[in-house]
């Protein structure tokens, strides 16, 4: 079939018509067929022209075929080769129509283009009209507001922490298995196009192997490679993929690269240029790890003010685990953070985040705004919606101390909403169904009604006062509490590995 029409033929005879491209790289190009859930990876040579020549056709597809008999873990979100190509290095593989690669979290030029000045919210612009024209003119000036609008209608934090969560729970499975994926970068890794549904697939599977520590490919996408990688030391580790996913995982959340600080985008008012440059690429040197990454502790050389703030986007355990990454991490990989310790930070980040009823940016609902020293929004200033706030602790028996809580989850909640409580918040983190729904938890007509999912495995109680060791009812289906104040206050009592008991809230609002 002639490549003018861009046809390609697989192994079973098959016919694909090339579509919307995907991503592309230095390896090759990911584009979705005619067909809404298959899309084709073509490896293309170093001029990015497809790699046709029979030799190498042929050493590709050995190499697809050894992923593909791989012992990967059962219902692993990953594109697998479904099929080879004929006269072509590259494979067909199965993506679902409605996902987009992480790299759709930046703002590219026709999201920029799509956000009108009517889409800017009064709270991004001067009070002065004057100046508000003024700014509208500057295109420069506008680029940053224009990436929080973005950032914002992509689903803000939450929806970035919970998509990292889902993706290092991939990686943690596949490292679990003793494999690496390779080359870990926004467009290898796809999520759902709906903002209300975050399930996550990796795609480029091609790379997928056992550790080696010399030989081989070194395979990596630039920026995102380990330095270790980048500075040709070692062949690809899990540690490798755990640096790679924390510059994903930092540069999708803060809108900067952890390594492009004032040395790099020069900013620095110092003679470094001078002294250490020696007309290489700074940017290269930068991306293989010669330098501080901009938050480190013991040397702000590189630093940077760029991007959101930190304290806005990052908990204790999530700055813990870039700092112990990029810091220590990044000279000696042995001292990275394993990406087992990941998923969890990620999913606890997300499930203490709200969305403001002002600008719909999410944030964290202990922020404390220091103007107001009240719990008002960080960007708007709008005071903190009604919340819904669980918090699930360890039970060691009636005589025993409470210890801290070992999860919590909060959500705005309101009138005739129903709010869904996953399982984690009953039982201990799991990466495989952390997610499943328990229990649905509404406030309605003057009252709260709990009602148990389909789904559910927890044996669960439920408590309408302040006496958590007595008053427990057995929740069959569905139970009604009735409210009697603003801060209203009940206990859900579960039992599934280990059990837990539940302290429920629902607080604020101003109402």
């Amino acid at each position: 079939m002639s490549q003018r029409f861009n046809e390609y033929v697989d192994e079973y005879q098959n016919v694909h018509i090339q579509d919307k491209v995907l991503g592309q790289g230095g390896q090759g190009v990911v584009f979705r067929t005619k067909d809404p859930d298959l899309a084709i990876k073509l490896v293309t040579d170093e001029s990015g022209n497809p790699v046709t020549d029979k030799e190498s056709v042929e050493r590709y597809s050995k190499r697809f075929k050894r992923v593909r008999i791989l012992p990967l873990p059962e219902s692993l979100n990953i594109s697998l080769p479904a099929a080879l190509l004929q006269n072509n290095a590259g494979y067909v593989m199965q993506l679902l129509s409605e996902m987009v690669p992480f790299s759709h979290f930046w703002l590219d030029g026709k999201s920029a283009e799509r956000i009108g000045p009517d889409d800017i919210p009064a709270w991004l612009l001067p009070d002065d009209e004057y100046e508000k024209k003024e700014l509208l003119k500057d295109s420069g000036r506008l680029k940053p507001i224009k990436e929080l609008v973005h950032y914002r209608n992509t689903g803000g934090l939450r929806r970035r922490l919970h998509a990292l969560y889902k993706c290092a729970s991939l990686l943690a499975r596949l490292h679990g298995n003793g494999m690496v994926y390779g080359d870990i970068s926004p467009n290898n890794i796809f999520i759902s196009e709906g903002i209300d549904d975050s399930s996550v697939w990796l795609i480029d599977a091609d790379n997928i192997r056992f550790e080696i520590t010399s030989g081989g490919s070194v395979v990596y996408t630039p920026k995102y490679g380990s330095p270790e990688l980048v500075q040709g030391k070692d062949g690809g580790r899990p540690s490798s993929d755990c640096h790679a996913f924390a510059v994903v995982a930092f540069y999708l959340l803060s809108l900067i690269h952890p390594f492009v600080g004032k040395k790099v985008d020069g900013t620095d008012e110092g003679d470094w240029a001078d002294e250490e440059n020696d007309d290489e690429d700074i940017e290269d040197k930068a991306y293989a790890g010669l330098f501080p990454w901009v938050d480190d502790q013991d040397d702000d050389s590189n630093s940077s003010n760029s991007g959101l703030p930190r304290s806005l986007l990052l908990t204790e355990k999530l700055t813990a685990l870039f700092e112990g990454t990029f810091g220590p991490g990044r000279a000696s990989p042995l001292l990275r953070p394993t990406i087992y310790h990941w998923p969890e930070a990620l999913a606890q980040a997300a499930d203490m985040t709200i969305t403001c009823p002002g600008c719909s940016m999410n944030y964290y609902y202990d922020f404390i705004y220091p103007e107001t020293e009240g719990h008002n929004c960080p960007y708007c200033k709008t005071q903190r919606p009604q919340v819904l706030i669980l918090e699930s602790y360890r039970w060691n028996g009636p005589d025993k101390p409470l210890n801290s809580p070992c999860w919590r989850y909060v959500r705005e909640i309101s009138q005739g909403a129903e709010l869904t409580v996953p399982r984690r918040v009953f039982n201990e983190f799991a990466m495989i169904d952390s997610d499943t729904a328990e229990v649905f938890i509404s406030s309605r007509n003057n009252g709260i009604l709990i009602r148990k999912s389909d789904h559910g495995k927890a044996a669960l109680s439920v408590a309408a006062d302040n006496y958590p060791q007595s008053g427990f009812q057995k929740l069959y289906s569905q139970m009604k509490i009735d409210r009697v104040t603003l801060d209203v206050q009940f206990w859900m009592f579960s039992h599934l590995n280990s059990p837990r008991l539940v302290k429920c809230m629902i607080s604020g609002g101003g109402k």
